[in-house]
């Protein structure tokens, strides 16, 4: 609500015929789903290359370093942060910086 809201100011249209979804287009803003993709797919890439303090080490195999699907009876765990993540191109994956991860984040998703 309160990007349409700001869509409406950044517009200025308070019309009620306007269509919010017609500026948001015109903005070509990313909808809140795609922003937090993006921000859990970057907080992996840091946590895998060591940029941030997180014990991963029972996802990742320590052969060629890849991770793992955590094992589950149920479908729940496959929504969690891990692996949600996880399913990207090898590619993103092997980003050798941030800005290069979310360069090719951004093209993989079209974020922008």
């Amino acid at each position: 609500m309160v990007q349409r809201s700001a869509a409406k100011y950044v517009q200025n249209d308070y019309h009620y015929t306007s269509s919010v979804t017609n500026m948001l287009r015109e903005l070509k803003w990313s909808t809140l789903e795609e922003r937090r993709k993006q921000a859990s797919l970057t907080m992996l890439y840091k946590i895998h290359n060591k940029q941030v303090n997180v014990d991963h080490s029972h996802l990742t195999t320590t052969r060629n370093n890849k991770f793992l699907f955590p094992h589950s009876k149920t479908k729940h765990p496959i929504n969690s942060f891990f692996p949600r993540a996880i399913r990207l191109p090898t590619e993103i994956k092997d980003a050798p910086t941030v800005p290069a991860f979310a360069s090719g984040l951004n093209k993989f998703y079209a974020f922008n």
